[in-house]
């Protein structure tokens, strides 16, 4: 497939993404299958340039109304999305030569029937690529919400939400580690020396392999293609799971012999991790809301083997299960949340979540809550987990689980006791721990190991 079609994909794809509201991974994976006799490189390109365009789409957005008499707002939108994909690939895909990407801008344009608008196109993307190094960016000073959500393609309202929590530097420094986030995490499941022979197979087949700092067994990879068609992917000898998640079974001191409950499980990552380290001696049980979820899990189990150690079964969490009273050793509660640690991963997130979000979602989180502390047995132990940075989704909800439950806060004992490798001067004078992405080269995620009394 030439540039062009390939291009002209990506056009069409972030139309399809406007016009539908589908999730960018489901688009971009629909289309890698319809079009899977492409090579690795036009696969790779076509990625790339999807995720950096919904990642990017503020800054872009600003960049155009600078340089168009047309506000974005009021594009045509196959013209908006011919713009953005454009100028996401002057600013930040030095590979591609300027003149390449403004001239096939102008084809697809003629192509998909705006012949009479590629001297617009032309004339926006050269003026773009002319003053790329003179943009001016909002002040820092003068407005440092604004600076924030453009520079780091951030909207206003997180930019501000992080602020009250970490202040501006630290903000800033947050949301710059979570446009660097361009690897893939995964928990190897394999002896050293299997390891070795795994990490050897993968990088012959040019994929960049790096330790995970924090966790023994993690591994960060880049330049995968297709992560099911690794080595060792069919056989189970890893998952993907990033540092957080894989904290939580590792802070939970699960024991051979335990019993688990895993609630809001899907995929499955932290069900997994339970029964490994569970050694073939207890059982996990996990649920979620819905079949398909459920379903999900259930592949993610059959290609690890793990059918005698785990029962899935759908459930809403929110609803209390009487048979379970006092059965658990451990309970995990990764409840649902609004997301905002995984935006490096998941871009389109930040488009989609409204401060309104966060007062609908912290009512779920406590009715998850009121019935999860109820299965665990006295002496045993609650992970409450989400993969947000929002002080009212983690903070506040370990300390109503601890001034409502009698639970008590043993994060910091939990950490001294795992394999866990954290960072330097981590802070321990908060409820729990915020897994913060310029510090842990993570996802943001927040973890609280609470014990029963």
């Amino acid at each position: 497939m030439s540039k062009t079609d390939i291009r002209a994909l990506i056009a069409d794809s972030m139309l399809e993404m406007e016009r539908t509201g589908t999730y960018l991974s489901v688009e971009v994976n629909a289309v890698l299958d319809k079009y899977d006799s492409l090579d690795a490189r036009d696969k790779a390109f076509y990625k790339t340039v999807m995720d950096g365009c919904c990642e990017r789409r503020i800054t872009t957005d600003y960049i155009l109304d600078q340089y168009s008499k047309t506000p974005v707002r009021k594009m045509k939108p196959m013209i908006r999305a011919i713009l953005r994909m454009s100028v996401y690939q002057l600013l930040w895909m030095d590979q591609v030569p300027d003149s390449a990407v403004c001239n096939e801008a102008v084809k697809i344009a003629a192509a998909r029937g705006f012949s009479g608008l590629k001297g617009y196109v032309n004339g926006v993307l050269r003026t773009v690529s002319r003053e790329k190094n003179n943009i001016r960016y909002p002040s820092k000073e003068d407005d440092a919400l604004k600076y924030l959500s453009v520079v780091y393609s951030c909207p206003e309202w997180i930019a501000g939400m992080l602020c009250e929590s970490y202040g501006p530097d630290r903000t800033e420094s947050i949301l710059k580690a979570l446009l660097d986030s361009r690897y893939i995490s995964v928990r190897l499941r394999t002896d050293s020396r299997s390891e070795e022979r795994l990490a050897d197979e993968w990088t012959k087949a040019g994929v960049d392999v790096s330790p995970n700092p924090h966790i023994p067994y993690g591994r960060l990879l880049k330049d995968t293609g297709a992560v099911q068609r690794l080595a060792g992917y069919d056989e189970g000898a890893f998952t993907v799971q990033d540092t957080g998640s894989m904290m939580v079974a590792e802070l939970a001191l699960i024991r051979p012999g335990d019993t688990v409950m895993d609630l809001c499980a899907a995929p499955g990552g932290k069900s997994l991790h339970a029964a490994d380290m569970l050694c073939k001696q207890g059982h996990v049980y996990s649920y979620d809301i819905s079949e398909s979820r459920c379903e999900r899990i259930s592949e993610n189990i059959g290609r690890l083997g793990m059918e005698d150690m785990i029962t899935v079964s759908v459930h809403d969490s929110t609803l209390f299960m009487p048979e379970m009273e006092e059965k658990a050793d451990v309970v995990i509660a990764d409840v649902p949340c609004t997301g905002l640690g995984v935006i490096g991963h998941k871009s389109d997130i930040r488009y989609r979540i409204t401060p309104e979000d966060t007062d609908s979602l912290v009512p779920v989180q406590r009715q998850i809550i009121d019935s999860a502390v109820r299965y665990v047995r006295p002496g045993g132990r609650l992970v409450y987990s989400t993969c947000t940075m929002n002080k009212a989704e983690n903070e506040d909800q370990a300390s109503y689980i601890m001034e409502n439950y009698g639970f008590r806060d043993i994060t910091d004992r939990a950490l001294k006791q795992s394999a866990v490798i954290p960072p330097k001067n981590t802070d321990n004078s908060l409820p729990g721990l915020r897994i913060l992405p310029d510090e842990w080269r993570s996802d943001g995620f927040y973890i609280c190991v609470l014990e029963r009394a």
